[in-house]
């Protein structure tokens, strides 16, 4: 069985790009849409919110929008939260009070692992911020395996579209 990808908006938002063939890109799409309805690819919810701040009327927050429907997982019970914020706390930005994405994503990734499931977090969080470290290092520290998005692609065989 092929691991579950927990993608965040960093890594998403790094997809388009990467695929050169303007005339593929939907044919793109139509193959990380097989792998959400097969469900090896995920997201928490927040990921949604953030890739429309950053990319509402693009092609890839309405495929986002679209596919969301389609996970089997979107949800985090809070326990898992909280595990990720007792042995990783610097990867929340104390000063934001609301729900973080990066912290939902380790979160997630934990709580499938727990099923016993090979899980690895795609991500571009790859630089520390002065107020929190990043998705990327996080993952170092939590056990959880990490790769870039052209990682992602080329796990999955996508090279027809880089």
């Amino acid at each position: 069985m092929p691991p579950l990808f927990v993608i965040d908006a960093h890594a998403l938002l790094a997809l388009p790009p990467l695929c050169t063939d303007e005339n593929k890109i939907h044919s793109f799409f139509d193959r990380l849409t097989e792998e959400v309805e097969a469900n090896n690819l995920t997201f928490p919810s927040l990921v949604l919110q953030d890739c429309r701040k950053f990319a509402e009327g693009e092609l890839l927050y309405t495929w986002v929008k679209a596919v969301a429907a389609h996970r089997r997982i979107s949800r985090v019970d809070n326990s898992w939260q909280e595990e990720v914020l007792t042995e990783c706390e610097e990867l929340a930005d104390i000063d934001d009070d609301c729900e973080q994405t990066a912290v939902l994503v380790a979160s997630m990734a934990l709580m499938l692992i727990d099923t016993g499931r090979d899980v690895c977090v795609v991500t571009e969080d790859r630089f520390d911020l002065p107020n929190r470290m990043c998705l990327h290092d996080a993952c170092g520290v939590l056990g959880i395996d990490v790769m870039s998005a052209l990682e992602f692609l080329q796990n999955l065989g996508m090279d027809q579209f880089l």
